[in-house]
């Protein structure tokens, strides 16, 4: 059981959960008919991702052999036969296009649209300095754009546009992580790592990450999102944020990590503790401000 928790990689499904942040914005979040479309959105694409992880662990096989971490995945291990694998990721992607197609039209395509996306970035777009990590922030897009889709709501270009820059920080921080953990043996790896070096991924990482804490700020106070949820409170939420962001990269810099984020997610006491304490404060504001009288309208 192990082993195929491993192979379908269930860990990364934690990413899978930002789908639920246009419900949770968009005033549904205890609509039970649209919770139960975000859940199957959820499903449906945490299914068809087993699939293309398992065409990437198959495709980079040798090169994951070389590194540290990947070398004891299941394939690269030699536990699962890569014949075997394909057949399993292919009754996931089956199961969760089947599903999307029921969940409606947009939501299908959009995910196909990732599948295809995908299948591309693991035997061509990954070879492309800068554009690989942005086919990665772009697959965080459109896991947003499904959560807007499959409830039928607008997705604010502000969420969108911090979730792009957001994912940059994750995928050149990735990339800083392979360069600081392989060395010399780093291109061996991944080939697109001998066009990077460690001070223009510094530079990328602060951009993006100025990028993102302005974006979700000027969100908050955006007077079109203050309209929508009667309530100025929403700045209040962006030293969470920040602290997240600021915690995420003493991480990559002080503690030489960065190459999971989704185990950071889960085991990082600060960004756990940060995240909640995030919600928890969205949920008062935008959900219970009149019942709690918790409705800090600072801007006037």
């Amino acid at each position: 059981m192990k082993i195929f928790l491993q192979l379908i990689r269930l860990k990364q499904w934690i990413k899978n959960l930002i789908i639920f942040a246009p419900i949770i914005f968009a005033l549904q979040l205890f609509n039970n008919i649209q919770l139960r479309k975000s859940f199957l959105a959820f499903i449906a694409f945490s299914f068809v991702t087993v699939f293309v992880y398992i065409i990437n662990d198959i495709k980079d096989k040798k090169k994951d052999s070389l590194h540290e971490i990947k070398k004891l995945r299941p394939i690269a291990s030699g536990e699962i036969n890569p014949l075997t694998a394909v057949i399993i990721g292919s009754l996931f992607a089956i199961l969760g296009f089947v599903l999307s197609f029921f969940l409606g039209l947009p939501s299908f395509l959009i995910i196909l649209i990732y599948f295809v996306l995908n299948i591309l970035y693991t035997f061509i777009l990954k070879n492309f300095v800068i554009l690989d990590v942005f086919i990665i922030s772009l697959g965080f897009c459109l896991r947003v754009l499904l959560g807007a889709a499959v409830i039928k709501v607008n997705l604010s270009h502000w969420m969108l546009l911090t979730t792009f820059a957001g994912s940059l920080i994750i995928g050149f921080g990735k990339r800083r992580h392979e360069l600081d953990l392989l060395g010399v043996n780093a291109e061996n790896h991944r080939n697109i790592l001998a066009e990077y070096n460690k001070n223009i991924l510094d530079i990328m990482i602060v951009i993006s990450t100025s990028i993102t804490a302005m974006s979700y700020t000027l969100y908050t106070i955006n007077q079109d999102i203050i309209n929508k949820f009667g309530t100025a409170g929403l700045i209040i939420t962006v030293p969470f944020i920040l602290y997240g962001l600021f915690r995420y990269l003493l991480l990559i810099y002080c503690k030489g990590k960065g190459g999971s984020p989704e185990e950071l997610i889960i085991n990082d006491p600060g960004i756990i503790i940060s995240g909640i304490l995030w919600f928890i404060v969205i949920l008062l504001q935008i959900y219970f401000k009149d019942v709690f009288n918790f409705n800090f309208n600072i801007i006037q």
